[in-house]
């Protein structure tokens, strides 16, 4: 019932961590697929040999996670995907089955936002809270939203699939932002659900600067020509702009900046071919559930 997707780099003993949790999950079926994104470490060999029953593949090419998480999609071979990051652990061996179940309890439901925890398993991982509501008074809700987290979700493989799955051209960051955008433009819901839970133990990302001072801020405006008219695109980058002079201008780092500018215009070329802008009504539904929270049940 469910295909389970994990890209890999370069975290081979987190990795195991996570694929010996897989190892005690009850109560559904499922396929576990790795994808290792040419890790300059042993990661594909060790796990390869450790977990024989798990499909590992390599990427050809480091290609970052959204070209690695839509390679092990296309592999799967269930209608239900769950994705992980590699620095996950899960502690409930129902985990699965809560997800399956979450499925089948709202079946207008096509994308689930999974709850994460911190290490110690009782703190909320507050870092990766981007959804609308306070998470103080929310965590314990489930409610529709405009985000999912790629640390950990669950999506039916048939409206991922016509989503365009991982926007592969921001080869990192804002890529859930973009497909929950396009995600919800086709009319899909997605569902912040409290039950099923992993832990995330946020390890380093590698290039965690260059994410910062390179990745975001252009992909905010790629992001912005593929969804956004050209006034909602104008309202959403021209303050992201100034702010990411001006960290650049703290940080002493103008030159990544203004390389973030230089490809940010040279990809928007190929993002306006295929550009398809939500439409009047998908706005006004983010509105709605972004301003009250909505329960399966409410809507």
């Amino acid at each position: 019932m469910i295909s389970v997707v994990i890209p890999s780099y370069n975290r081979c003993e987190s990795m195991i961590t996570l694929l010996n949790d897989l190892r005690k999950q009850r109560g559904v079926e499922f396929e576990v697929i790795v994808v290792d994104d040419k890790s300059p470490d042993d990661s594909y060999t060790r796990l390869k040999e450790a977990f024989p029953d798990v499909d590992v593949t390599i990427n050809e090419k480091n290609g970052g996670p959204c070209v690695t998480r839509n390679a092990g999609i296309k592999r799967a071979k269930y209608d239900i995907i769950v994705g992980f990051d590699s620095d996950v652990s899960i502690p409930d061996p129902d985990c699965l089955a809560k997800i399956l179940a979450e499925f089948e309890k709202y079946p207008d439901v096509a994308a689930l936002a999974i709850r994460l925890k911190q290490p110690n398993e009782v703190d909320e991982d507050f870092a990766r809270w981007w959804h609308p509501h306070p998470i103080e008074k929310t965590v314990e809700t489930p409610f529709l939203t405009p985000y999912f987290s790629g640390t950990g979700y669950a999506f039916k493989k048939e409206p991922l699939l016509k989503a365009g799955a991982f926007p592969e051209i921001l080869y990192m960051a804002y890529e859930e932002n973009e497909l929950a955008y396009r995600f919800l433009n086709l009319g899909e819901k997605i569902l912040y659900t409290p039950i099923p839970w992993v832990v995330h133990h946020e390890n380093q990302v590698a290039r965690r600067s260059e994410v910062r001072e390179f990745y975001r801020h252009r992909n905010q405006i790629l992001m912005s020509v593929q969804c956004f008219s050209l006034g909602k695109s104008l309202a959403f980058v021209l303050p992201r702009t100034v702010y990411a002079f001006l960290d650049g201008l703290r940080n002493k780092s103008l030159g990544s900046y203004f390389k973030s500018l230089k490809s940010a215009y040279a990809l928007a070329k190929i993002r306006r071919k295929t550009r398809d802008p939500l439409t009047r009504e998908t706005w006004a539904y983010i509105d709605h559930i972004s301003k009250n929270v909505v329960t399966p049940e409410s809507s």
